[in-house]
């Protein structure tokens, strides 16, 4: 593991309709390791990482990417976010993957992959196609290159996602829920593909209901309710020995 913190997020508040969802976040993720978060519904989860990737805007704090500031406050208090050619290189360097697969379905599974390389980036046609064909056969879908997203299953198009965000060579992966949407039996393929990631070393930020991934993949866990950071910890600590009587009775009910 790098000492490089690769995402820092710092006394971050969020509002939706003068109701507070984030209120005062800290977090800090290096090099090559995997945070996992979770919570209740509701919790603050998601609209967390949607902060971090400029899908939602924070109303207060600050957010540094790969050691470069994205976000943050002005002398007047309100807060701006990097934009043009500087914004568009942080976020570069994260791929997120959300709970709906959000495929073009009017493409192939290898034109989805090479879309944003060769539009986004400007790449080389044939280089684009090299990769993705690699990426496939590194989620387990070589065959499915031709195939439309319509004729595969949800766990298939879930791991297609993930190899589309790869794609863009990303430093960061961010999951949102990714097995929420998939029957019981299809979520071990989405898993193993996000366990070979962090065999990798890829730094990764999860929001997950899936208590075993937390517990034996994560570096480290962040237990959220109503806003808030309850408890945080190696995931040994947290699942084992749960300081805050919210994180106990929650891990009641998830385990």
């Amino acid at each position: 593991m790098s000492e490089e913190v690769m995402v820092r997020m710092h006394q971050i508040h969020k509002n939706f309709n003068g109701v507070e969802v984030l209120k005062g976040i800290d977090l800090e993720v290096k090099r090559g390791e995997v945070l996992a978060i979770i919570g209740p519904s509701g919790s603050g989860k998601s609209t967390l990482l949607r902060c971090l990737n400029h899908l939602e805007s924070i109303d207060r704090g600050s957010i540094e990417v790969a050691g470069k500031s994205f976000a943050g406050e002005s002398d007047l208090g309100t807060v701006a976010y990097e934009t043009g050619a500087q914004g568009r290189e942080i976020l570069s360097h994260m791929g997120m993957v959300f709970q709906q697969f959000n495929l073009f379905p009017h493409m192939t599974v290898l034109e989805n992959l090479i879309e944003a390389p060769v539009l986004v980036k400007k790449e080389p046609r044939k280089q684009a196609v090299g990769r993705a064909r690699e990426l496939l056969d590194r989620v387990g879908l070589s065959d499915k290159c031709d195939a439309y997203p319509a004729r595969l299953s949800g766990g298939q198009q879930q791991r297609v996602a993930i190899a589309r965000a790869l794609a863009m060579e990303p430093e960061i992966m961010l999951f949102d829920e990714p097995t929420s949407a998939l029957d019981p039996e299809l979520t071990g393929e989405v898993l193993k593909t996000m366990r070979q990631l962090a065999d990798d070393h890829m730094t990764m930020i999860v929001v997950t209901h899936e208590m075993n991934f937390a517990r034996e993949v994560a570096s480290e866990v962040m237990f959220m309710a109503d806003g808030n950071v309850v408890e945080q910890g190696v995931p040994q600590e947290l699942f084992l020995h749960p300081q805050q009587q919210r994180t106990q009775d929650f891990l009641c009910n998830m385990l």
